[in-house]
């Protein structure tokens, strides 16, 4: 045990020892916190002599369970299978598998899993006489699980929704009750249930836990803290493990002042900070402290490491989105020839549809990639709903594609009917949509009649493609499909849309290289261009690039991490900026991918950006200015605004080139306000609609639109 604690620092060291009464070890990114609680831990049985089922840990994910459980074995040799070291979830049902009798259900219940659920609740639902179509199975089913937690909310339900949920709630709770099943939620509120109102019960657990070890307790939410809360005993032997810097998952329920309530829950706390840092070089440290500190309250701590001050953080601005991703994947390839190789390297981003143009160029440079904790741009169900609907636009005999789209959205049209029209065409030698036509011969009315909408649906989208822009073709596809609406009852909704807009972008960025093609013929070979690049992109590459969300990136650590895309309104989000606490949760996302970086650190961000077909020039981040200027080494275009213009990188010349042709080094000073008439050189005259720092939305005539674009930017002048 001697050996095992000098192998940590004084902090680390305070962290074991202080075991007695409330302690918060606030635990910096990458400080060790992992060995702090599995030190604890066999301290606690070899020093202490506790007796290891009186020891309770918990965490949030089986894998960091079974990592806490792996290194205590390591340290101790006990057959840790015996322990309670687990998920919260795991905690529950191990004790509702003792106890659960006690609230009339029998201990061999079944738990149900998130399928499980939404079949029960659609089954309910068409039992009740409920249109399924219009109280949609899983936005029934996630109300139905937010009022496990707390019922009151049925109040913030509208109508016809809330009468129909009361119901719906009440047939499901007696349906789990009856047939002896509990869901995820369940485990808990159970749980809760039986220690609330079984004093002698209550008071066994809080015996049997001596000491209770909580891992990344700023991602607890309400209830999880109750449970805690109920089950530490009368000495307070709680110690929790923590960082508010790096809470980033209040979408999901997690509640940072969770951290302030155990403060006033157990005022005689002891705090100790870990601060020493195993991961990255100082100046990654440095860079990270010094966005932080500009959140409020917050227990401050400062970061640093033995690791010596390391590589200066690179900003690369390019003229273009393309120039910046062309800058990603040249110095990947670069380093690899300096050794490092592609596992070594993370590009991480705020929204999920950036990854398509990464894709695109580490495919065309034939880097290895693989896309963490999500699917392929190409591969998402959406991208192949909307590549469906294209190819059947332009290809009426695509019966692949036909079948796809004619259930998606639903439109009454199901697998019998579907049945009897292939086997009709089949008969007769017709395509699909010739059949439809014939189909009166082997169907009833009504169905022909949804058939022949169909069909008139798919012919009206052909008859547009010539006739709008393609940024108005694809919203005519969505709106007049139904796709969007179908879209406003998925959980997922909000992403796919974004995801479909991003064809916009594909669409445009493609006019100028298929210029003296017809829009058919460019769909042609950009729909067979997607197919290709959707084979490529495999998702068990061994040695890849990882690309992932910066939420995804909590607990990874990389050699070489990209933050891209850093620009104002795309990170942060434009939406967080009405929102203090949305805006300090965004920039301890920024926090989190700093921390992620072991040795090198590249900022990107484009000063012309397409976005969903728009093009707008965005400021920089405002997390990179809160970062030093000699902690930085700005290159690309942001290097040729601010500094002599040097041959410094690849794309100097082109950066130089553009800018002199747009005049992109000179601003007007426009003194814009909302109201106010201003004429743009290409787009005429237009309405400014809203002004936000250094940006400002304004509205021009068709076919133009609504534009996000730099107020000071020498096209606009006021009228």
């Amino acid at each position: 045990m001697i050996n095992l604690l000098d192998n940590l620092n004084e902090r680390q060291r305070e962290a074991v020892l202080k075991t007695e009464g409330p302690v918060m070890a606030i635990a910096g990114a990458g400080s060790g916190k992992t060995s702090v609680l599995t030190t604890r831990i066999a301290y606690l049985i070899f020093e202490k002599n506790i007796n290891f089922q009186n020891i309770l840990a918990i965490t949030f994910t089986n894998k960091a369970a079974n990592e806490m459980k792996y290194r205590v074995h390591q340290t101790t040799g006990i057959n840790t299978s015996q322990m309670w070291i687990s998920t919260f979830h795991s905690m529950c049902a191990k004790i509702l598998r003792e106890h659960i009798e006690y609230l009339g259900y029998r201990k061999t219940f079944q738990i149900i899993d998130d399928d499980d659920v939404t079949q029960l609740i659609k089954s309910i639902l068409k039992k009740s006489n409920y249109d399924i179509k219009i109280y949609l199975p899983k936005i029934v089913k996630s109300i139905v699980q937010k009022l496990k937690f707390d019922y009151d909310l049925i109040e913030d339900v509208e109508e016809p929704f809330k009468s129909v949920v009361k119901i719906v709630f009440k047939k499901y709770q007696e349906n789990l009750f009856n047939n002896n099943l509990v869901d995820f939620e369940d485990l808990l509120t159970l749980t809760i249930k039986l220690l609330e109102s079984n004093d002698e019960l209550r008071k066994f657990y809080n015996e049997k836990f001596q000491y209770i070890l909580v891992d990344e307790f700023q991602d607890t939410n309400n209830v999880q803290y109750r449970l805690v809360s109920l089950l530490v005993g009368e000495n307070k032997n709680i110690f929790i493990v923590g960082d508010e810097d790096q809470s980033i998952y209040a979408f999901r329920g997690a509640n940072i002042e969770n951290i302030t309530k155990f403060k006033k829950d157990y005022p005689d706390f002891h705090l100790v900070l870990l601060e020493e840092n195993y991961r990255s070089t100082n100046t990654i440290l440095e860079a990270s402290n010094q966005i932080i500190k500009n959140n409020a309250n917050r227990i401050p701590k400062t970061l640093f490491s033995n690791l010596g001050k390391g590589e200066k953080i690179v900003h690369f601005k390019g003229v273009t989105a393309r120039d910046e991703v062309e800058f990603v994947a040249l110095k990947i390839l670069e380093l690899v020839r300096k050794g490092y190789v592609y596992n070594d390297f993370a590009i991480l981003y705020r929204a999920n549809n950036t990854s398509r143009m990464f894709e695109e160029v580490l495919m065309q440079k034939q880097i290895p990639y693989r896309i963490y904790g999500n699917t392929s741009f190409f591969k998402r169900r959406e991208i192949k709903d909307f590549t469906a609907y294209l190819r059947l636009i332009i290809n009426l005999d695509d019966a692949y594609s036909f079948m796809r789209v004619i259930t998606t959205p639903r439109r009454g049209i199901g697998a019998v009917t579907l049945d009897k029209l292939i086997n009709f065409a089949a008969a007769n030698n017709l395509d699909l949509m010739e059949a439809i036509d014939r189909a009166n011969e082997v169907l009833g009315k009504s169905i022909c009649t949804k058939l022949l909408d169909f069909k008139n649906m798919i012919l009206d989208f052909r008859s547009k493609l010539d006739i709008l822009s393609f940024n108005d073709f694809v919203d005519y596809i969505l709106q007049h499909s139904g796709y969007v609406k179908a879209l406003e009852n998925d959980e997922k909704g909000d992403v796919r849309y974004e995801n479909i807009l991003e064809f916009k972008t594909i669409l445009s960025e493609n006019e100028q290289i298929y210029k003296d093609l017809s829009k058919e013929e460019m769909l042609v070979y950009l729909l067979e261009d997607i197919s290709l690049k959707s084979e490529e992109s495999k998702e068990d590459i061994i040695d890849g690039v990882t690309l992932m969300t910066l939420h995804s990136a909590k607990g990874l650590e990389f050699r070489v991490v990209f933050m891209v895309t850093m620009e104002m309104g795309m990170f942060p989000l434009g939406r967080s900026m009405n929102s203090r606490k949305d805006f300090e949760e965004e920039r301890r996302l920024m926090y989190v991918g700093v921390t992620r970086t072991k040795e090198l650190l590249f900022l990107t961000s484009a000063n012309v950006r397409q976005t969903w077909g728009e093009t707008s020039q965005n400021t920089t981040s405002c997390f990179i200015n809160e970062i030093n200027d000699e902690l930085l080494d700005t290159k690309g275009y942001s290097e040729y605004v601010s500094k002599p213009y040097r041959e410094t990188n690849f794309l100097s010349k082109k950066i130089l080139n553009t800018a002199k042709l747009d005049n992109l080094n000179k601003y007007n000073k426009n003194d814009l306000n909302k109201g106010d008439k201003v004429t743009h050189s290409k787009f005429g005259l237009g309405l400014v609609i809203s002004v936000t720092g250094d940006n400002c939305i304004i509205a021009f005539p068709h076919p133009y639109g609504i534009k996000k674009l730099l107020k000071d930017h020498p096209a606009i002048s006021k009228k």
